[in-house]
């Protein structure tokens, strides 16, 4: 016999607020990245090269990629995992 689904929260405050911080961070690396290889050098007066500075900046974003991935993973295994019970 096949019980009744309950509606169920779409998670907790805590799970719903890391969510969110991560894909904040998510946009803010990538943000900087783009920063770092976009920007003036005499404008902002950094002391780095320009190889440094645009490695850095291309790190960060890889960085960001590789962090919205996994969020994005976590995120729709939860969303799967929520929808089967």
């Amino acid at each position: 016999m096949l019980r009744p689904r309950r509606n169920k929260p779409s998670g907790n405050m805590a799970q719903k607020f890391v969510r969110i911080f991560s894909l904040l961070m998510t946009l803010l690396y990538v943000g900087l990245g783009i920063f770092l290889i976009t920007i003036d050098k005499a404008k902002l007066n950094l002391n780095i090269s320009d190889e440094v500075r645009m490695v850095l900046g291309g790190v960060l974003i890889l960085y960001g990629a590789v962090r919205f991935i996994r969020v994005y993973q976590v995120s729709k295994k939860s969303r799967r995992y929520r929808d089967e019970e």
